[in-house]
Order: structure tokens, then sequence, then C-alpha cells
């Protein structure tokens, strides 16, 4: 099934636009039917001797796919200024967001204080990751011309997922972009496994993008996320991998709840506008 928006037509000639298409996947790892979706670059049937980079996008509901398709397609656009290459998008809306998105079993506790019961209905991570790895990307890789470049974009536990991904299993992306990742989940889970992982990621080839928010409004939880955040950011720096391309932006007008299109944008055009060249 597509989905798109139109104008009104005025007459039958009127064309849709099209965000995308939905597939479907029965996953043995997820023990469950994965709806995804797929968006082609304008290109895409206009050449078909060209491969693309792929985007892996986490949240990726309708609304969202229409918002970051569209960004995409325009910073890739020869009319303005093609700031970055062309994409192959695909989008995995969630079915159990708090199970697949999160790396560990516990409640979202700040200060001793449960915020949102999750105990059990967490800690899914490992396995969502691995269905990604062992099914969806293959299976993408092997009905679209993808070039083997893979980038992923995640926002909040998204960007808790896409950042877990990165300490654990780093060569599964070339490029990971993160807005304003729950860095406050299980006391600081993200720097404590950036201490113990720091191995795998000395002689890593890849490049990140993280997008922090100002949530100030939220008292000392949202002040100690992007504290958390800084740490975070200020880690992988310390590795000294000359190949480990770190870039970061605090957007101080922006709350959590409306930072991740700055972020993406920013994010792409840094990660990616010199390989466009």
């Amino acid at each position: 099934m597509a989905f798109s928006w139109s104008a009104q037509a005025t007459d039958n000639s009127a064309e849709p636009i099209i965000s995308g298409y939905w597939h479907k996947v029965n996953s043995t790892i997820m023990q469950e039917n994965r709806q995804f979706a797929v968006y082609l670059p304008r290109s895409y049937q206009q050449k078909p001797e060209k491969t693309y980079p792929v985007l892996y996008l986490l949240d990726g509901g309708v609304t969202r796919v229409r918002g970051i398709t569209g960004m995409v397609e325009s910073l890739g656009a020869e009319d303005l200024n093609q700031q970055i290459p062309e994409f192959i998008i695909v989008a995995i809306p969630n079915t159990n967001r708090s199970r697949d998105l999160t790396p560990t079993k516990t409640d979202l506790i700040f200060k001793g204080k449960v915020l949102d019961e999750l105990k059990d209905n967490s800690g899914g991570a490992d396995r969502f990751a691995h269905f990604i790895q062992q099914e969806l990307i293959p299976h993408i890789d092997s009905t679209y011309r993808s070039n083997q470049q893979r980038g992923i974009l995640g926002m909040s536990f998204g960007g808790l997922f896409v950042a877990h991904v990165l300490l654990t299993q780093p060569e599964l992306f070339d490029q990971y972009l993160i807005a304003d990742a729950t860095f406050v989940w299980d006391d600081n889970y993200l720097n404590r496994t950036l201490t113990k992982n720091q191995n795998k990621l000395k002689d890593t080839q890849l490049s990140v993008f993280i997008g922090l928010a100002n949530n100030a409004h939220l008292g000392e939880l949202g002040m100690t996320n992007r504290q958390w955040g800084n740490e975070f950011i200020a880690g992988l720096n310390a590795l000294n991998n000359p190949d480990l391309h770190i870039r970061s932006r605090y957007f101080p007008d922006e709350q959590h709840a409306t930072v991740m299109f700055l972020a993406f944008y920013y994010g792409l055009i840094e990660l990616f506008a010199l390989q466009s060249k």
C-alpha cells in the first residue's frame, strides 16, 4: 500500500506524490510480522545502473516518514545544490517501542524515583538489532540497488538504541545520527557501556552526529540528560581515533519534543555533505 498526499485534483491527469510503500516481513527473530516502508530516490528508475546508500529510520510511522523523506529528497536535489547524496530510506514503525529500543531490562528511574514502569517491557534492543542485521538488511540489499553504505537515525529511545548499537556493534552502520537520546536510561547506561567497550571503537571507521536539546523545563532530569549527553560526546572524542568522526550540536531553542528535525537536518548535512561533492 502506498501512502501519499496531494492537492485536490482538478483533472484526471493529476498524479499523487509518493513518499514510499509499505512492506512486511515475517521475522523469525522477533517472532512477529514486522512492517517497514521503503522510499526510493527520484532518480532510482531513471538510472538503473546507479546504486544508493541506505538510511534506516526508527519510529518510522507515516508522519515521520513523510517528513524525513521530504527532507532527504530536498537536500539531495540538484536544484537545491545537492547538499547530500540521494538515499534509499527504510523506515521501521514500532510494534512494542520500549521493548525493542531499550538495551536493559529496567524501569525508567531517575534519582530513585520510577518515572515509567518498564521492567517487564524493556531490554530487547539486542534482539531488535539482530533482526535488523540478519533479516531486514539482507532483504533490502538483495531487493534494491544499495551500495552497502548504511546509516541509522534515532530520536529519544530511538537515539538510545542507535547509541547502543554504536557501542556494541559499530560495524553494523557507517553513519549514526542520534537526536536527544535518553541518556538517563539505567543510571547513565551509555557512558558506562562506552567505558567498557572502548576497544570496539578504536579501530572503526565511521561517523557520528549527536544533537542535544534544551530540556531545562524538565528540571534536574533534563539538565542531567544533557550533561550525560555531553559526557558521551567527550568520551567518544577522547578515543583519539582519527577515523571516528564525531560531530555534535546543542539546540538551545529546542526542547525534546521539537529538536528531531533540526538534529537530523544538520546531522545529515554534516555527515554527508562532503560525499555529495
